[in-house]
């Protein structure tokens, strides 16, 4: 039985990882860490759980975590997990990390997308991109597992069979080629909408109720942070340089994502050959 021990457990992220493991035949939860549920019970914070565990939020401390729990999950808010990672890390302990701290394997588009200079460096370097459809043998490997943010899990599932094969590529590099070789956003349209959790369990004027029932509306055109995470594997699943045109929605529903993907493709592509490509 593994011993895990979850950072950052009240927020909507953790609540969902709570609700997902405690199903696991061998995973074993003993600490869940909160600054602002420090000294509730879990159940507090999470009636649906009271029949699944009885646990009392704690303060984080990696030492004595470190000493308890085998295993790791990190679900602190973006710029708040890179100190307490590289701690348990530094105790020899695996981690996956919920947030976009590892994700992005060039600091400076990092600091670009959210603000702040990456004060780990090496550590980002040894992250491994927790996409097991794509990366299964990496992860199994890895002592750091930065986890896919939702927009990029969705995107990046739908389009990775298109950028292994050459009717798409081709189609890319003579697009490409047709505008001179330069760099234009727009080659793919990823057209996405979210659920209202996603924007995480802190109360905000933009997603209270009255704001979004009966509304649909595009948020961050051309400035969402998920956008050169999307963009960084599908450059490296074709081989070439890829740019998205990415339009994010909030829906007035509490879950759940939709991403509809549109591809240039080469002339000569046929229904039965992109469907041919799915089902390998």
């Amino acid at each position: 039985m593994l011993k895990v021990a979850i950072i950052g457990a009240s927020g909507y992220t953790g609540g969902e990882l709570l609700r997902l493991l405690s199903r696991h035949p061998h995973v074993d939860i003993i600490a869940a860490t909160s600054e602002k549920s420090s000294g509730k019970p879990l159940s507090q914070i999470f009636p649906n759980l009271k029949n699944f565990f009885n646990l009392t939020f704690q303060p984080l401390d990696p030492k004595k975590l470190s000493e308890e729990a085998d295993f790791i999950f990190t679900a602190l808010p973006h710029g708040s997990s890179i100190g307490p990672v590289a701690e348990f890390v530094k105790y020899g302990k695996r981690v996956v990390d919920l947030s976009a701290d590892f994700r992005l394997k060039d600091p400076s588009l990092y600091e670009k997308w959210y603000g702040d200079k990456h004060t780990d460096i090496a550590l980002l370097k040894d992250a491994v991109y927790g996409l097991p459809e794509l990366y299964r043998d990496k992860i199994k490997d890895s002592f750091l597992v930065a986890n896919p943010g939702c927009y990029p899990t969705a995107s990046i599932l739908a389009l990775a069979p298109l950028m292994k094969c050459e009717l798409t590529k081709s189609g890319l590099m003579k697009s490409e080629l047709m505008r001179g070789g330069l760099e234009i956003r727009g080659q793919i349209y990823i057209d996405a909408k979210s659920g209202i959790s996603g924007a995480g369990r802190s109360p905000a004027l933009s997603y209270h109720f009255p704001e979004v029932h009966e509304g649909l509306e595009a948020y961050k055109v051309g400035t969402h942070r998920h956008i050169p995470e999307i963009e960084q594997i599908l450059s490296e699943i074709a081989g070439v340089n890829i740019q998205v045109c990415f339009v994010p929605h909030l829906t007035p529903v509490n879950r759940g994502l939709l991403s509809t993907v549109y591809v240039p493709l080469s002339s000569h592509a046929g229904l039965e050959d992109i469907s041919g490509l799915y089902q390998k």
